[in-house]
């Protein structure tokens, strides 16, 4: 072989090898992307986000695309390097061209670039994925063609086909709230707080909510003095108010805006208006 076509042979072998490390590192990233960022993302109105949901909407046609392009480049490059090897050693020239790119492929065409990906699985997805698109849209009908003959093979042996990848079941947010506090983000009474929304549909209201019977409450008629009194002595910061009768409350006393409006009004009077201070009372039906 010509000198010069020896180095146009080994730049396009270089250049498939950076193709195969593009798509193995953008197969890793999309689908070990986190989900809630970029829900999140989305919400804020990221383009990049949207794309992603959209490529994970048909995650199939995604993998078949990238899996279908990364076999062929790889081929190729294989194809051209045991082209170039065997005009220049003769048939061990196969020999050499499988060790020499067994080993370009394993190292840079996978492990370099999917290690990336997974350390960088969020950042790196957002900037693959409009190139992502573009390829899944020119290679669908192909790709479409590869998962029809993928689906029929596997019904043959009764696998099915059908994806759950949007679905996150309960036990799996419980292992993700547990593997989060495990890293230190979050204190064992967090965690049980967030373990405890998913218990919800369990949880009977006289669990959460006190007794009407059981509430402290101040009548709204009392002086400002005996309301600041017994406020006072009380170990709660938010008190319901009633008027005439302790089941018709009128608002919610707040002890730190009484204090403040004490502070400021001192010696408390008769002025001192506490119903005033109040805020309303929420109701549900």
């Amino acid at each position: 072989m010509m000198d010069t076509e020896i180095w146009i042979t080994i730049g396009a072998i270089f250049v498939l090898l950076l193709l195969s490390a593009f798509f193995s590192g953008s197969e890793t990233a999309l689908t070990a992307v986190s989900r809630p960022h970029m829900h999140h993302l989305l919400k804020t109105g990221d383009k990049r986000a949207g794309i992603i949901a959209k490529l994970h909407a048909r995650m199939e046609r995604l993998i078949g695309t990238i899996l279908l392009v990364n076999n062929l480049v790889n081929i190729l490059a294989s194809a051209l390097a045991t082209s170039l090897l065997i005009g220049v050693f003769g048939d061990t020239g196969v020999a050499y061209a499988t060790l020499v790119m067994t080993l370009l492929v394993l190292i840079f065409a996978e492990v370099l670039p999917k290690t990336y990906a997974i350390n960088n699985a969020d950042r790196t997805a957002l900037s693959v994925a409009p190139v992502v698109r573009l390829l899944v849209l020119v290679l669908s009908p192909l790709s479409d063609a590869v998962q029809v003959v993928v689906r029929a093979t596997l019904r043959l042996f009764s696998v099915s086909t059908e994806s759950n990848l949007g679905a996150i079941s309960d036990d799996e947010l419980r292992g993700a709230i547990d593997l989060h506090a495990e890293t230190g983000s979050t204190d064992d009474q967090e965690r049980a707080m967030l373990r405890s929304i998913l218990d919800l549909d369990h949880v009977e209201v006289g669990e959460i909510m006190v007794h009407r019977k059981d509430i402290f409450t101040v009548d709204a008629g009392l002086s400002p003095t005996a309301i600041l009194e017994q406020v006072i002595a009380s170990p709660y910061t938010r008190i319901p108010m009633w008027r005439k009768k302790p089941d018709n409350i009128i608002s919610i006393l707040h002890a730190k805006t009484l204090l403040s409006a004490v502070k400021l009004q001192a010696p408390v009077t008769e002025k001192l208006d506490i119903p005033g201070l109040a805020a309303k009372p929420w109701f549900i039906p």
